[in-house]
């Protein structure tokens, strides 16, 4: 049988670069997200108390976090799976919005990319245009943020838009979305806005 030695300095380098990979890839599933810590408002609340925003939040994929609850979370939807159309016929905002859950999530780190299934959410939004709403299409998949919203961010070139979405405190049964616009702009006011829906 035969085999060979490392030496001492390559069997270090062996061990270092095998850290590295592995601390790469820890950072890939738990990359901060550009998430936001907001509120929901009572309605007629001026929007000006709504926070900007501040830290990232820690993308949390199950209570466990272990393969077999990711899997888990696919045996049933959650209460804001669905179609939703805005309670407010006359938005300016946005009209409706869907939501699916077990959606794949890719997150990377420089060149280490690393998908787990089955764990996240997509939003698909429809702006209110005449004479059809607009579509923003569907948001990248994204763990549902620790503060309980579920995200989805949208690069229009002209404007950046983040969308922020959970079941409403105040409205039973209705969806709470707040969303702010960010304009390339400088000359452009961003804004933001909370909207709440019910189910299509």
């Amino acid at each position: 049988m035969t085999g060979y030695r490392l030496s001492g300095r390559m069997a270090s380098r062996l061990i270092m670069t095998t850290l590295v990979v592995v601390m790469v890839s820890v950072a890939a599933m738990t990359q901060a997200h550009a998430g936001v810590k907001i509120a929901e408002l009572r309605p007629g609340t001026t929007q000006k108390a709504i926070p900007k925003e501040r830290a990232s939040e820690i993308p949390t994929r199950s209570s466990k976090g272990t393969p077999g609850s990711l899997r888990n979370l696919c045996s049933g939807h959650a209460v804001e799976y669905g179609d939703w159309i805005n309670t407010d016929a006359n938005t300016p905002g946005i009209a409706q919005i869907w939501l699916r859950d077990c959606q794949r999530v890719t997150k990377c780190s420089g060149d280490v990319c690393t998908t787990v299934y089955d764990a996240g959410w997509a939003m698909r939004v429809f702006g209110s245009c005449s004479p059809s709403n607009c579509d923003w299409g569907w948001s990248a998949g994204e763990f549902r943020l620790s503060s309980g919203h579920i995200y989805g961010y949208y690069d229009q070139g002209f404007a950046k838009r983040y969308v922020y979405a959970m079941m409403s405190k105040y409205r039973p049964g209705q969806l709470w979305v707040y969303w702010r616009t960010d304009f390339v702009d400088p000359n452009r006011a961003d804004y933001e806005r909370q909207e709440w829906f019910r189910r299509a």
